[in-house]
């Protein structure tokens, strides 16, 4: 966890098998997830689905007292899942996953308004300047050609940008644009956003094993609910 971040949010990592069936994973989930998860051409991604899936269920049991199986998803407007809302202060929570690994976070939504993560395994054949044309933004860009190691500032600002825009909670594509985030020393990042709504967007990344790159976003609220 970065020294930042407030209390009421905890990070779970998730070390994935990619060789294993998603079968494993059936028990904690509901049959419209299991049809999803074998809908998956490859895999590995019916594995990072399911068992990503079935981790996250089974964290969210544990705190509202109930089977994994039983835990009350619902999906928002642009796909992000959550608990019902009808739910008594249950945890907000959201999750991410590339290559061999996944994350979720749990967080106490009595003390935080909003959460998101990424993690993303970064690829040498990757072209970043082309990517960076369609989904940065000219500040970032710029940034981003100063840079000494340019792959290694692009997937930081990339997880940076997803990791805030999952919090929120709006159409990532969409989005990219509204929002501007810089990595800086000690795993800090400034954000700029262009929505008066996400004001106190906070982002910082996270260590992961080499290879990868995470970073967590999140909204604290200025007075903890009793």
């Amino acid at each position: 966890m970065p020294e930042s971040s407030p209390a009421g949010i905890a990070l779970y990592r998730l070390d994935l098998d990619l060789a294993m069936e998603a079968e494993a994973a059936w028990p904690s989930l509901t049959d419209d997830e299991r049809r999803r998860a074998a809908g998956f051409a490859r895999r590995a991604d019916r594995v990072r689905f399911a068992a990503t899936r079935a981790c996250t269920r089974q964290l969210l049991a544990t705190r509202l007292g109930c089977t994994a199986a039983e835990v009350p998803l619902r999906t928002g407007l642009h796909g992000k899942p959550h608990v019902d809302g009808n739910v008594a202060d249950a945890p907000l929570f959201n999750v991410a996953h590339s290559g061999c690994h996944a994350l979720v976070a749990l967080a106490d939504a009595r003390r935080v308004l909003q959460v998101g993560v990424d993690i993303e395994h970064c690829r040498d054949d990757l072209r970043v300047e082309d990517v960076a044309a369609l989904a940065f933004t000219e500040v970032e860009r710029r940034a981003l050609a100063a840079a000494d190691d340019v792959r290694h500032a692009f997937y930081a600002c990339w997880v940076g940008k997803e990791a805030a825009l999952k919090a929120v909670g709006v159409g990532i594509a969409a989005h990219l644009q509204r929002i501007d985030v810089h990595p800086r020393a000690g795993r800090r990042f400034d954000v700029a956003c262009r929505e008066p709504a996400w004001a106190g967007l906070r982002v910082a990344g996270l260590r992961v094993p080499q290879g990868y790159t995470a970073a967590l976003a999140w909204r604290a609220r200025t007075k903890a609910r009793q």
